[in-house]
């Protein structure tokens, strides 16, 4: 399936660019606040408020990195993936934070 590269996917690549490079830049706390934005986001929509208004749908099995690897023909299982994007990512982002400002300082 191709996914639609518009104004939707260009703002959300930007803010996921974001996020993986924050660690760096970004205090670890700041972080976490925004990890628990994205949750609370997840609690009240159900979905990513760009997804949902790319795809018009709250069924939760489109990320960002669904539309980037299944358009080079990756065949992805979305499952698995949305929830390495939703609790893996983010640990893993802010594990990295923590350890680059607290531990290795």
């Amino acid at each position: 399936m191709k996914h639609k590269f518009g104004i939707y996917f260009c703002v959300h690549l930007i803010i996921v660019l974001f996020m993986w490079s924050s660690p760096f830049w970004l205090s670890w706390k700041v972080i976490f606040l925004l990890i628990f934005l994205y949750y609370i986001q997840l609690l009240f929509y159900g979905d990513c408020i760009l997804i949902i208004a790319q795809y018009k749908n709250k069924r939760r099995e489109i990320t960002i990195y669904t539309q980037i690897l299944e358009n080079f023909n990756f065949k992805v299982n979305r499952k698995r993936l949305v929830f390495i994007s939703d609790y893996v990512f983010p640990c893993v982002i802010l594990g990295i934070a923590f350890l680059w400002q607290v531990v290795f300082r």
